[in-house]
């Protein structure tokens, strides 16, 4: 499905990504792990345009990816960034319809939307509340309910556990699965390694811009140098 060759991707005179390679196939969850500083959030920007790269290649179902987010988008990669980045002046329902804002099937659009509500129940309480007075596991979900709206392929997940409480964590990553049960595959960013390897089919080991290991989970989990050496 997706098919990463070569590529780099530079802040400046900083190279971020140098020469990274990878590949989503259909129905797959597969994570990149590795510590701060490693490029991973740089990868994820870089495959759904928001960063320009400046070598390689990106191909999602066998065609090279356009550049431009909106028409990644359209090509069928939701991006669900760091930080969750919803619109704290509009509503739960507004950012999720925001979310669907290229799509012309209106029928289908109102049928997805419940469907988020089935997944997400809080949501549906708090479709009336500013996005902004929302907690910051509400956030993650709306955040994750919007991308869904988009009618995705393929969802990249940046961080999805990062501040939250240990029980919501174990929540988003259930969902993270129910998501992926669906139909849709998912590349995960993600510092909490352990949970990150207990839903994935695959794994990669990023260091300082490049890729260093891959396997499947197990492989990974169960190499404890491996683990220290790029896990901390």
């Amino acid at each position: 499905m997706l098919k990463i060759e070569n590529l780099h991707a530079a802040y400046g005179g900083i190279k971020a990504l140098r020469g990274v390679s990878i590949e989503v196939n259909e129905g797959e969850i597969v994570a990149v792990l590795g510590s701060n500083g490693a490029g991973k959030s740089t990868l994820l920007k870089t495959i759904s345009g928001v960063m320009k790269q400046t070598q390689g290649s990106v191909q999602f179902d066998g065609e090279e990816m356009p550049r431009v987010p909106y028409q990644v988008v359209g090509k069928g990669i939701v991006h669900v960034p760091e930080g969750r980045q919803i619109f704290s002046n509009l509503t739960v329902y507004e950012n999720l319809l925001v979310g669907s804002f290229l799509r012309k099937d209106k029928d289908q659009i109102e049928k997805d939307l419940i469907e988020v509500y089935e997944l997400f129940p809080r949501l549906l309480e708090r479709k009336d509340q500013y996005g902004g007075h929302l907690s910051g596991g509400e956030q993650q979900m709306l955040a994750v309910g919007r991308g869904l709206m988009a009618n995705p392929k393929l969802m990249i997940l940046d961080e999805p556990s990062l501040g939250l409480a240990p029980l919501i964590v174990n929540q988003i990553f259930e969902i993270v699965k129910e998501i992926n049960r669906r139909g849709v595959a998912i590349l995960i960013v993600e510092q909490n390694a352990m949970k990150a390897l207990k839903i994935c089919d695959r794994a990669y080991l990023m260091s300082t811009g490049v890729i260093e290991k891959s396997g499947k989970p197990e492989d990974l989990r169960d190499d404890p140098e491996l683990m220290k050496a790029y896990l901390g």
